[in-house]
């Protein structure tokens, strides 16, 4: 699998490429619709921005510096980014279900939604590990497919709600559904946190 992306560095470049894209254009939608669940789903893409530059960045070797501490010091700050993020979803979510704003869900909403959900699969797709490669040339490379993994669940949520607002009327979906994308991408980071921290025991 990878889609022909046979280098770390491609895929990892690749992904970056369509990261950027989804964070600018759901920020866009996201703003437009007034979709809490949307601009956090576009904030979220961002961090994978960040994740992915610490992917393509590992590839490299920086002067004399010891590029594993590289790699683990970017990936803790990338990590790092996760809790801040994760508590302003929840805080502006909870503002927001006191009285929830009305949301504009168009036809161009759910295009973008389902282009962001198409986008997310491709990229785990890209990052697959063959075989679940244990030995893998570098192991930014799993870090990554976890970050892409939950933010395609998180595209799910952000779907699934909007169809619900859709169908019931009910606009407290939206913050709700931020909500739930808060506690993802807080799970994400703790998955990251243990396995930067603790991934070295599962090596052969």
């Amino acid at each position: 699998m990878g889609g022909g992306y046979n280098t770390d560095k491609n895929r990892f470049l690749a992904v970056l490429k369509i990261n950027v894209f989804l964070f600018v254009i759901e920020l866009i939608i996201g703003y437009s619709s007034g979709s809490l669940s949307m601009i956090s789903d576009g904030f979220h893409a961002f961090l994978h921005v960040f994740a992915s530059l610490v992917a393509l960045f590992s590839e490299y070797e920086f002067l004399k510096f010891n590029p594993e501490k590289i790699k683990s010091l970017l990936a803790g700050i990338n990590i790092a980014l996760f809790f801040p993020l994760a508590s302003l979803i929840a805080y502006k979510a909870n503002e927001r279900l006191k009285n929830p704003p009305v949301v504009d869900l168009g036809l161009l909403f759910f295009f973008v939604a389902f282009l962001g959900l198409v986008a997310n699969i491709y990229t785990v797709i890209i990052l697959k590990l063959d075989h679940y490669e244990a030995d893998s040339k570098n192991k930014n490379r799993f870090y990554l497919l976890i970050h892409m993994i939950f933010d395609t669940i998180g595209s799910v949520i952000v779907l699934i709600g909007a169809v619900q607002i859709s169908m019931t009327g009910d606009y407290s979906i939206d913050p709700i559904a931020s909500f739930i994308l808060s506690g993802l991408i807080t799970l994400a980071a703790i998955w990251m946190s243990r396995e930067l921290l603790y991934g070295h025991s599962h090596d052969h």
